[in-house]
């Protein structure tokens, strides 16, 4: 393939995967759960967004909803609300990160029971961006999904 600004021909490798969904929500006492689980790809635990991969024929936008029912057992008050997407790694990835702001109804549905190996937790907007700052809440797209909802006034933290 030859590209503007490439002395000859170059060879790219690049990985099609599916699209990442994950969500960004707030119940009524203010808090935003969290998910807990393990990573073997990483060998560790990790404290993310609630979220998951696009399904073939799916909106990202139901699947928002899908995994946050999922994993946290919570479902949107009223119309979930997408920021803009983001490309994970533009040098070797071709998916894209859908992410979604919603505040949630109080309580967990009826009969639900979290996934095996999946943790729910919740925090406060201060407890959020302490572990932030401190690299125990360090999955870089879902840190960048939280600096897009702060830049939309959407999600607040307090001035320290």
């Amino acid at each position: 393939m030859q590209v503007d600004g490439f002395s000859g021909p170059e060879v790219f490798h690049s990985l099609s995967l599916a699209d990442y969904v994950s969500v960004i929500a707030v119940d009524e006492n203010g808090r935003i759960p969290l998910v807990r689980q393990y990573r073997p790809a990483l060998e560790k635990w990790t404290i993310e967004l609630p979220g998951g991969l696009l399904e073939v024929g799916e909106t990202p936008e139901s699947c928002a909803i899908r995994e946050l029912a999922e994993e946290t057992g919570l479902t949107p008050k009223g119309h979930i609300k997408p920021l803009p997407y983001l490309f994970p790694d533009t040098g070797r990835l071709e998916n894209r990160l859908w992410g979604f702001f919603t505040e949630v109804e109080g309580a967990v549905k009826p009969g639900w029971r979290s996934e095996t190996g999946v943790e729910p937790l919740y925090v406060t907007h201060e407890e959020l961006q302490e572990m932030m700052l401190s690299g125990e809440f360090n999955h870089a797209l879902h840190v960048a999904l939280i600096g897009l909802a702060l830049a939309k006034g959407i999600l607040a933290f307090s001035k320290q």
